[in-house]
């Protein structure tokens, strides 16, 4: 079994899980605020004193941290570009990543008409010439599907520079097409069982890149992103710019009564985890969690099994094949052992297949 994270000694593993401090509290009242967002600020004091504080695992923690001083230092104007670069964007070549990928395309003869020795903003000479292969893989695996005519209707922003090539006279990005790939196991799970696409809720949205890309397919669809600070506040940037003319508003300090209200009212909101059980039972059409299951300590993983079971009505996630936690005592994770993710028995599952890339990710869909 090939996990995700790397493997660590004994000692290693114990002296993260348990030594090595991440009290993002004391790390917040110490750093210098300056550089930060007033925005920020409101957005992460709120966190800090809800009950989601307590939703996020230590490895989240350090990676909030690693943010919190990009954005601190005052030396990245466009943080927000190098944070939504991080999620789901790939610049490093491994077989087990893209075997799938080549396999599916080995045959092809293609006419270069791309850019591809394009030095990209924000990486090297390496990393660029290996996001253009990349890029250009996915773009010969998408093409000729479906679902890819729907390119021409995503929603720029304008402000958030994205890493990209010209291919065949089209402006393509990396999370456009990986979105794309997942709307179709999206759109497919839906209309199968032939449930309305309206009411969408997706927890660890990174930047928003398929939110954006449900939003510009679908018109009059509700839509509720569940994330921490400072990632909530790049998605709610990114979704407002993308979106000018829909309702967007930031919902972390509503109680159930004021949540629902506000739901109704308005197109997109952003929330904290903790308020996901503030919505009646069967409020979604499907929930949504894109390569963050497995970043969670599992009695987190548990309790928004629990959610999603209660407030929607199909589930859509996207997770390694196996993946091992940082930050925690051989925390282990397997889309092939249900009582991983805490999958019942009496849930229907639709598909549960290898991703063609990364290859060594799983879409799995389910019905309750």
């Amino acid at each position: 079994m090939k996990l995700q994270a790397k493997k660590k000694s004994l000692w290693g593993t114990f002296k993260n899980a348990y030594l090595r401090q991440r009290n993002l509290k004391k790390f917040w009242n110490k750093l210098d605020k300056t550089n930060l967002p007033k925005e920020l600020i409101e957005t992460f004091n709120l966190y800090l004193n809800s009950a989601s504080y307590n939703w996020s695992s230590k490895f989240w923690r350090h990676v909030i941290m690693l943010h919190l001083n990009l954005i601190a230092s005052g030396k990245y104007k466009n943080y927000e570009n190098i944070m939504a670069r991080l999620y789901f964007t790939w610049t490093e070549i491994d077989e087990d990543l893209i075997k799938s990928s080549c396999q599916e395309v080995q045959h092809n003869k293609i006419n270069l008409k791309v850019n591809l020795f394009k030095k990209q903003d924000n990486l090297n000479w390496t990393g660029s010439i290996n996001h253009n292969l990349i890029l250009l893989l996915l773009y010969e695996n998408i093409k000729s599907k479906k679902v890819f005519k729907y390119l021409s209707k995503i929603k720029k922003n304008d402000s958030m520079v994205e890493n990209s090539l010209n291919i065949d006279g089209l402006e393509i990005t990396q999370d456009n097409l990986n979105s794309l790939s997942e709307y179709e196991k999206i759109e497919g799970l839906l209309s199968k069982l032939g449930v309305k696409k309206k009411r969408f809720l997706e927890v660890g949205a990174g930047a928003g890149r398929t939110a954006k890309v449900i939003l510009s397919i679908n018109d009059d669809v509700k839509y509720v992103i569940v994330d921490l600070p400072p990632t909530i506040n790049v998605s709610f940037n990114n979704i407002k710019a993308s979106f000018p003319n829909k309702k967007v508003i930031k919902g972390f300090g509503l109680n159930e009564k004021d949540l629902n209200a506000a739901f109704e009212k308005n197109d997109i909101l952003f929330i904290f985890p903790h308020q996901i059980k503030f919505f009646p039972k069967k409020t979604f059409d499907i929930s949504i969690a894109i390569d963050c299951l497995h970043e969670m300590d599992k009695r987190i993983v548990k309790d928004y099994m629990v959610n999603f079971e209660q407030v929607s009505k199909l589930l859509y996630f996207k997770v390694w094949e196996y993946a091992g936690l940082p930050y925690s005592f051989y925390q282990h994770y397997s889309v092939h052992k249900k009582k991983d993710y805490f999958i019942k028995d009496y849930w229907k599952e639709h598909f549960k297949e290898r991703c063609i890339y990364p290859s060594k990710f799983f879409d799995l869909g389910y019905e309750f």
